[in-house]
C-alpha cells in the first residue's frame, strides 16, 4: 500500500468533516493532479490546498499551509466562495481565516482557485486532528504485535504502542475479524481513548484510512475518531 502522508490524511479528514456540515463544499473529480496536490475525500479526488490566509492583495491570497509553507491562491471572476455555509465573495474573507481551496495548479505552490471555502464554525481543522492522533484515534502501520499490544508507526513519524482489550472490535473491508488476523505490515485506523495513558481502540480497521471518508459519515459528524464538536 502506498504510504500516506500526514498532510494528505489530515487535509482529507478535515475536508470530509467540512463537507459533512456544508454539502456544497465537496471535492470534485479531477484529472491527474500535481505531486502533493491530490487529496482523497468521500471517494473523489481533491486538487487544492488548505491553510490560513496571511495576506490578501488584489486577486491573490497568500496562505500558510499546514506544513508551514506558503502558497499563492489566484482567484478570478469564475471563482466561487463559501463562508458561514452561505455563498460569499472575496471581500468577505480576511487575514486569519482558515480556508480550503479547490482548483488547479498554476506552478509550484501556486493555485488557480475554482472554489474558496472558509471553515464552518464548530468544525475541527487539521490541527485539531493532529492533536487528537494517538489520543482519540490512531492511524498507521503495524510494526509489531506482542499479545494485546501493537506498535503502530503513525504518519507523523511517531511510533506508538497501543493496547486492545475485550471491547475492541476488529474489521477489514467492513467484515468482522479477530486480533489473530492482524499482522505486521497491515495499515490500520480506528477511534478510541486513552486508558492509563495508553491508547485503547474501540475499533480497529485494516486498510486505507481514507476509507473513512468514502463511507460518508458512518462514525459521526465530528469526523471519524476525531475531536468532538462540543
Amino acid at each position: 500500500m502506498r504510504k500516506i502522508s500526514l498532510m494528505v490524511f489530515l487535509l482529507s479528514l478535515a475536508m470530509w468533516c467540512w463537507g459533512q456540515q456544508d454539502p456544497t463544499v465537496v471535492p470534485s473529480p479531477g484529472n491527474q493532479p500535481p505531486a502533493g496536490g491530490e487529496h482523497q475525500g468521500m471517494g473523489r479526488h481533491f486538487q487544492g490546498v488548505g491553510g490560513t490566509i496571511t495576506a490578501i492583495s488584489g486577486n491573490a491570497l497568500t496562505v500558510k499551509t499546514m506544513d508551514g509553507n506558503t502558497a499563492q491562491v489566484n482567484v478570478s471572476d469564475k471563482t466561487r466562495y463559501r463562508k458561514d455555509r452561505q455563498a460569499a465573495q472575496l471581500s468577505d474573507f480576511k487575514v486569519g481565516d482558515q480556508i480550503m481551496v479547490r482548483g488547479e495548479s498554476g506552478g509550484e505552490n501556486v493555485w488557480n482557485a475554482d472554489m474558496v471555502a472558509a471553515r464552518p464554525a464548530g468544525t475541527p481543522g487539521p490541527e485539531a486532528f493532529r492533536e487528537a492522533m494517538g489520543k482519540r484515534f490512531i492511524v498507521g502501520e503495524i510494526k509489531s504485535i506482542s499479545g494485546t499490544q501493537l506498535t503502530i508507526q503513525r504518519p507523523d513519524g511517531v511510533s506508538q504502542t497501543i493496547s486492545v482489550d475485550e471491547s475492541t472490535s476488529f474489521k477489514k473491508q467492513g467484515e468482522s475479524i479477530t486480533l489473530a488476523d492482524l499482522k505486521a505490515g497491515d495499515h490500520v485506523f480506528g477511534r478510541g481513548e486513552l486508558k492509563n495513558d495508553v491508547f485503547v481502540p474501540a475499533e480497529l480497521n485494516v486498510g486505507d484510512p481514507r476509507m473513512m471518508m468514502r463511507r460518508g459519515g458512518g462514525q459521526g459528524q465530528g469526523g471519524p475518531g476525531g475531536p468532538d464538536n462540543h
